[in-house]
């Protein structure tokens, strides 16, 4: 029975000695899936830390709690503590996905319980004033997001069945997963692919079938990692880098200049009220599927690559229009 935070695996520890069966070293390992070492530290936490008078019978050969009536120490949270925790479970529940909600709401609502009775701030009350609408979220099992949560922990490679949307065709990879990322409603893998021989993003809910392998690699730094993260316009990479210049007119210039849509975005103001963006990107798709709700207001001026892709895409939705058009006259 995985932990998911160390706090609530050293209160449910307590609470098993509290029970009054003498559990063992051997018992507790098994039953909260830790080493040895973990439980000793866990158990050193609770006496210490949490003053829990744990002592280990030898006779009966497992611990028990000398004064388990005695209360855990209250802990007091300010008003900001408890507006992030409130808040906290609402988002999770929200970017995690439906089949986390239950698991993750079961254990902010343990540390809940454990708050003094009167607090600064009332969680409900912040759920009156404050709402979230959740944004499409793409569903993953669970298993899946904890499994490859432990492979990147552990360097442990991962054999996976992945279906590459864009392509529309289904391979066999074998990746070194290094982190988990978010974007949008979506969990990624940020993985080196050993078939490409280079970092990859992998949509979790697009992995059919995975197998976490008895191997292990050497993780790249946080250094490296982040810079290839960041060198994307959003989330998607491609094997060429493009300087991309786009110009707004004055009515999408002012939602174009209230946000930061790239960390070396530079924007530059016209005299008519329009301003032009700049931004290093490799997927030119994706800036695309950007620009398309701004229609023609955004105008193109670099790279000609995206120039290219934009008139293409202009011309074969009008000839799209056309034939629909013709077609309703005939019928």
């Amino acid at each position: 029975m995985g932990m998911s935070t160390k706090l609530e695996r050293v209160l449910a520890i307590d609470a098993e000695i509290c029970r009054g069966t003498y559990p063992s070293v051997q018992d507790l390992c098994q039953k909260f899936e830790v080493s040895e070492r973990t439980l000793f530290d866990d158990i050193r936490y609770l006496k210490d830390r949490l003053a829990r008078e744990i002592v280990f019978d030898h006779v009966r050969g497992g611990y028990s709690n000398s004064n388990p009536g005695k209360k855990l120490p209250e802990f007091e949270l300010s008003s900001g503590e408890v507006f992030a925790l409130t808040l906290g479970k609402e988002l999770l529940s929200i970017y995690t996905g439906t089949s986390f909600e239950a698991t993750l709401r079961s254990a902010l609502e343990k540390i809940a319980q454990r708050l003094p009775e009167k607090v600064q701030v009332d969680p409900d009350e912040i759920r009156s004033i404050i709402k979230f609408r959740a944004n499409a979220v793409a569903p993953i099992s669970a298993k899946l997001f904890s499994d490859m949560n432990q492979a990147c922990d552990s360097h442990k490679r991962v054999a996976i069945t992945y279906f590459a949307a864009s392509k529309g065709e289904t391979t066999e990879r074998t990746i070194d997963p290094q982190c988990v990322l978010h974007d949008r409603g979506t969990w990624y893998v940020v993985a080196y692919c050993q078939w490409r021989k280079a970092l990859r993003m992998f949509a979790l809910h697009r992995i059919q079938h995975y197998k976490i392998l008895d191997e292990t690699f050497e993780p790249m730094s946080c250094d490296e990692l982040n810079a290839w993260i960041d060198s994307a316009f959003q989330i998607e990479h491609g094997e060429k880098s493009y300087r991309v210049t786009i110009r707004f007119a004055p009515h999408s210039a002012r939602y174009i200049r209230e946000r930061i849509w790239h960390q070396q975005q530079a924007v530059k103001d016209l005299d008519n009220g329009s301003c032009e963006i700049s931004f290093p990107a490799s997927s030119l798709d994706e800036v695309m599927r950007w620009l398309a709700p701004y229609g023609p207001d955004a105008l193109v001026l670099e790279p000609p690559e995206l120039k290219d892709l934009v008139i293409k895409s202009a011309e074969e939705t009008l000839d799209q229009y056309k034939a629909s058009a013709r077609a309703d006259k005939s019928n």
